[in-house]
């Protein structure tokens, strides 16, 4: 079910097993907890998810993995996004009105963060460092002290975390150049607090990514990093599109509207005006573009990029609720403009509350007449007769029950015939939607010639032609093949001709 629902998470929980042990005595356990040799995220990440499971595992529930990925999930994605969204209110109306009950709510709601809580992933603490590290530079108010350098180390764990932090550059350099605008930093300071921030910044990277200090996981994980920076800014086997016109189905489907959304940015332009509010508010906004601008021109758009930027932009909404001080909307003489924003975000928030019913229903329900467990139970059946062992392979998103004598294997790369031949596979479970995708006329490879092979497999599998094999079992959503040679074995001849 993990496999099939979460491919990232399957992915990841071995990586936590090992690193939990039990190994052969105290170094090694230490050896294996800090050079995990999963380094597509961050030891921020895993570290505290596999001291979970070893948790679990102490209380004898290691092995059940339902209350591992239930712990997992909450403990790693949702409560880190709502301490999140705690912070972010703060910030906004330090707990003193009931607008600080309503934001809540509404960040609550937008089901970018309802959907991140479904699953395991880094984007919950992604979110609580980033805005932690808003938190500490807005409570600093550039005085450059302990809380700017504070913001340094929290910067870098996020760097550690996800190389996202990186895109903090722009919020330092704001920062900086303000305070030697007010004559807080002469030159001389301005140069020093950045020096500072930067090694600061690198120290905590290196005590939160603890297996560069060993230099063959090093070289590792820095070529774990080029290749996800290539495959984030061009795609996964082939080429994904890129661009605000590519992404605009995600964001709506996740953020909103267009008019919300520019009632958003409008708000936060808007509140610059407002002194009492303006720092937090340049804060917000350089974060927020430079790694909008990166996710909307130079890397294909996933939802929870945008989470750590977006939702802090949709705190500034905050702007417009009457109650805070000064801004009533008694003595406010653009009452009735914050009223027709507020109309637009009222109407939003109830979109948002029918996405989220949804994305509800669409999870508890996802397991019920699910097509590929449907698949599998035929297969199941279909291949009754077939007593050897068996080495399977499946596509991630296939459901894939392990049984006694079957061996199973999946690859998140694209298949070509080099790599079925090389493994001699028995059976063969191919997702119909992966082939779809990777013969449509659109679909472009990274490397032309590795993708022209792939092509050819994926074309005699959908043609029914796949060389070494014969299709027993086929519908809408999987392609089950047998070796040739099993085939003439047991079924008939007329079957495996």
């Amino acid at each position: 079910m993990v496999t099939m629902f979460e491919p990232d998470e399957s992915a990841m929980v071995p990586i936590i097993r090992r690193m939990a042990g039990p190994h052969v005595n105290l170094v090694h356990t230490i050896y294996r907890m800090v050079a995990y040799g999963f380094y597509h995220y961050g030891f921020p990440h895993f570290a505290p998810s596999a001291i979970i499971l070893k948790l679990l595992t102490f209380f004898g529930q290691g092995e059940n993995l339902s209350l591992v990925m239930l712990s997992l999930r909450q403990l790693i994605s949702v409560l880190p996004m709502i301490a999140s969204l705690w912070v972010l209110v703060y910030l906004q109306d330090q707990f003193k009105t009931w607008r600080s009950i309503a934001l809540l709510v509404f960040l609550l709601a937008v089901p970018a963060v309802v959907q991140n809580g479904y699953w395991w992933h880094p984007d919950g603490l992604v979110m609580l460092f980033s805005s932690l590290v808003l938190y500490f530079l807005w409570k600093d108010k550039r005085t450059f002290g302990k809380n700017f350098f504070i913001a340094a180390i929290l910067c870098g764990i996020l760097v550690a975390l996800k190389v996202v932090g990186f895109f903090f550059f722009l919020t330092i350099a704001v920062v900086l150049i303000w305070g030697l605008i007010e004559k807080r930093l002469t030159w001389k300071q301005f140069f020093l607090k950045g020096i500072q921030f930067i090694l600061i910044m690198a120290v905590a990277i290196v005590v939160a990514s603890p297996h560069l200090l060993i230099p063959n996981h090093r070289a590792f994980a820095f070529t774990v990093l080029k290749r996800e920076i290539f495959e984030t800014s061009k795609g996964y086997g082939i080429f994904y599109e890129k661009g605000l016109f590519s992404a605009w189905p995600t964001m709506r489907a996740f953020y909103g509207e267009a008019v919300f959304l520019l009632t958003a940015i409008g708000v936060s332009i808007w509140s610059l005006w407002n002194e009492k509010r303006r720092f937090l508010t340049v804060l917000i906004l350089s974060w927020f573009i430079p790694l909008s601008i990166h996710l909307f021109f130079f890397s294909h758009f996933k939802y929870q990029y945008w989470l750590p930027v977006a939702i802090p932009l949709f705190s500034n909404l905050a702007f417009l609720l009457p109650g805070g001080k000064g801004e009533g909307v008694q003595q406010d003489k653009n009452k009735v403009v914050k009223l027709i924003l507020l109309l637009i975000v009222v109407v939003q928030f109830g979109l948002f509350l029918v996405k989220d019913v949804e994305l509800f229903k669409e999870r508890n329900n996802r397991a019920e007449n699910n097509p590929a467990i449907q698949f599998y139970d035929k297969a199941l059946v279909e291949l009754a007769s077939v007593t050897q062992d068996k080495l399977v392979y499946y596509d991630y998103r296939l459901y894939m029950l392990e049984k006694p004598g079957w061996f199973v294997e999946n690859s998140f790369d694209l298949l070509t015939y080099d790599y079925i031949r090389s493994r001699n596979f028995d059976l063969l479970f191919l997702s119909q939607q992966r082939i779809l995708d990777y013969l449509h006329p659109s679909a472009v490879g990274l490397d032309p010639s590795t993708f022209a092979q792939s092509q050819e497999f994926y074309r005699d599998a959908n043609e029914e032609t796949l060389e070494g094999y014969k299709l027993l079992l086929r519908d809408d959503t999987v392609l089950l093949y047998i070796r040739q040679d099993l085939c003439k074995k047991y079924y008939s001849p007329g079957r495996c001709d």
